[in-house]
């Protein structure tokens, strides 16, 4: 067959990346939120579902920033890049719509007690709740916090009183062994056994009542048995207690009832012993004449009156604004006699009325922190503002001074802005020797011709003493940053060699089309025979805001109002900067604007004042007003 073709018919060679290179490019960063557009109006907005249940209820707009960069290097003036090229910085978005929180309305109150409690110690309560129905969504209203409600019943006016009524303990019955053993046995004759008694419910007047009265309202049913003991042949007999004497005085005095050992009993000294069987017994007369129950709501929290409880139960704080602490409040006390009718307090041995401490909550103003470092000014060159904030440590309640506005641009509960002047030639770049030549086209005789050098450059800290430490790259002009690399010609022999180019000469002000400037280069060495040196003079239109500008004052807005360091009001000054700015709108050291002799005709510092806050002041209490009523309950 065939034969198969040489090697260099099986490759193919051809030129890559032959295209300009690409120094300076747009450089996009992510869109921001969606947010509602205000140059469109209210009523131009178009209503459409989406995927779900999501609705889209306006037109909004989206932010991103576009930035010129320079490879290699970083953010360069937008001069330099394309415009034809510039990526979008705005676009439409559909922003969602705006979600309030639902909630149930409340519902029924629980029930109050049917009749009046006894006691007088707690108070009833009733509640009634809401729910949650939807939760609220971009921007929507906040759900409210109190979703429970509670508040006291309402006592009624007079409670019917009940008691119970004990009867006469039975004889003691003893339990059959068998019966405490699960097992059969003689019938016993001494021992532990159990004593019955019946219980009945009274009125206070003292006439019969259905039991299901005094089980809701009089205290716990007392028990209907009780252990008791028959005593065996060798255990000690006493006889039954005698009748309670008769009380020395109502309500406050003392009784006493008695009993003696029988039999053998008398003659046992482990009998004689008072503590295991004692012979007397003493109690407090009863007190069933007069009955007091609690009437009425509680009244407010009272704060005590006087300058010494003041200091150490209640405290006024704010400029009297709240009184708080530890204050009483009181409820009034009905007494009635047997016959339900209300009689004086004092029979009751009661003041009128019953108290309890309580307390009112202080009231607790906003907290921030304490005011954070300034920020870098945000020039590197001429006049910009430095900032400082404080955050929110600890949110107001209780009817405390509330926080100031959160500011959603700063992301701090409180900032204060001030101008700031940076020197232009605080930062500088420095570059490094030009490196050798990495020589590219060769002269293979003479081992000279077109070749590169390279570079590195730094952007450093220039202090009195010249440039001392290495800092980030933005902070020095891009503009002014020198090349890295350049094309260079290693001189053959006998080569006209000249200097590096001096600098540019000044263009003549104010700038126009016909002015030029100049730049110059020096020889080094002589050209041999039959050798020229290059031009030694360059020349170059001045084009304004190119290579040549004009150049003016600019005056910075009034800083926020300066306090002392330990003042939150007050008189203050308010300060501005002056700027001056280049044609091209670039800041530039004042040295330029003052070399130039412009007129500085501002002023710079004002007296300002920031207004103190002024707290609601009240009065002392007024004396309390004469009873609504001259008997009975109020």
């Amino acid at each position: 067959g065939l034969q198969c073709p040489n090697v260099s018919a099986l490759q193919e060679v051809r030129n890559c990346n032959d295209h300009p290179c690409t120094v300076y490019h747009w450089q996009t960063g992510p869109w921001g939120q969606c947010i509602e557009d205000s140059s469109i109006p209210s009523t131009n907005t178009s209503v459409g579902r989406t995927r779900g249940d999501d609705v889209s209820c306006s037109v909004g707009m989206q932010t991103r920033k576009v930035i010129c960069v320079r490879v290699n290097v970083g953010q360069v003036p937008p001069k330099k890049c394309p415009e034809s090229l510039r990526p979008d910085t705005v676009r439409p978005c559909l922003l969602p719509c705006k979600r309030d929180c639902t909630v149930t309305p409340y519902s029924d109150w629980s029930p109050c007690p049917p009749t009046c409690q006894t006691g007088g110690k707690t108070k009833s309560k009733q509640y009634r709740k809401r729910m949650i129905v939807q939760l609220p969504a971009n921007g929507g209203q906040d759900c409210p916090e109190v979703l429970t409600q509670e508040r006291e019943c309402e006592a009624p006016s007079v409670c019917h009183g009940y008691r119970w009524k004990t009867h006469k303990w039975r004889r003691c019955q003893l339990v059959p062994w068998s019966v405490r053993q699960d097992t059969p046995g003689a019938q016993e004759t001494c021992g532990p056994g159990l004593q019955f008694r019946a219980v009945s419910c009274r009125k206070l007047d003292g006439g019969q009542a259905d039991v299901e009265a005094c089980l809701k309202l009089a205290s716990p049913m007392p028990p209907l048995t009780q252990l008791c003991h028959l005593p065996c042949q060798d255990d000690c007999q006493l006889s039954s207690w005698s009748r309670f004497s008769t009380c020395t005085a109502d309500c406050v005095g003392v009784r006493n009832r008695k009993r003696i050992l029988i039999g053998k009993s008398k003659k046992r000294d482990q009998c004689k012993n008072n503590q295991m069987y004692p012979l007397s017994e003493t109690q407090y007369c009863p007190c069933n004449k007069y009955n007091a129950q609690p009437v009425g709501n509680w009244s407010d929290c009272i704060l005590p009156e006087g300058s010494r409880m003041e200091s150490q139960l209640g405290m006024r704080v704010q400029g009297d604004i709240k009184e708080c602490g530890q204050g009483y409040r009181f409820q009034a006390m009905v007494c009635y006699d047997q016959d339900n009718r209300i009689v004086e307090t004092s029979r009751c041995n009661s003041h009128g009325y019953i108290e309890e401490a309580c307390i009112i909550p202080c009231p607790s103003d906003c907290k921030l922190s304490e005011w954070s470092n300034w920020s870098r000014c945000s020039k590197s060159c001429g006049s910009g503002v430095k900032v400082r904030s404080k955050w929110l440590r600890e949110k107001p309640y209780n009817g405390g001074r509330p926080c100031p506005k959160l500011d959603h641009v700063n992301q701090a509960q409180v900032y204060e802005v001030v101008p700031c002047v940076s020197d232009c030639g605080q930062y500088v770049w420095v570059a490094e020797p030009w490196s050798v030549w990495k020589v590219s086209s060769v002269d293979l005789k003479s081992n000279c011709g077109e070749g590169v050098q390279t570079r590195k450059i730094k952007c450093m800290l220039n202090t009195i003493d010249g440039p001392s430490e290495q800092v980030e790259d933005y902070l020095c002009d891009p503009e002014e940053m020198p090349l890295g690399a350049r094309n260079s010609h290693l001189p053959c022999p006998e080569d006209c060699v000249l200097s590096d180019w001096g600098a540019w000469s000044a263009c003549p002000l104010p700038c126009t089309e016909n002015s030029t400037r100049v730049r110059a280069a020096f020889p080094l060495r002589r050209p041999g025979k039959e050798k020229k040196c290059p031009p030694t003079k360059e020349t170059e239109s001045c084009k304004m805001n190119s290579n040549c500008f004009h150049y003016s004052y600019n005056i910075t807005d009034w800083s926020t109002c300066q306090l002392s360091d330990r003042a939150v009001c007050g008189f203050g000054i308010k300060t501005r900067m002056l700027d001056c700015v280049r044609s091209d709108g670039k800041s530039v050291d004042l040295s330029f604007c003052k070399e130039l002799g412009l007129e500085r005709k501002w002023q710079m510092n004002v007296s300002c004042v920031v207004e103190c806050p002024v707290n609601c002041q009240l009065s002392e209490w007024s004396a309390w007003s004469e009873c609504t009523h001259t008997c009975g309950l109020a």
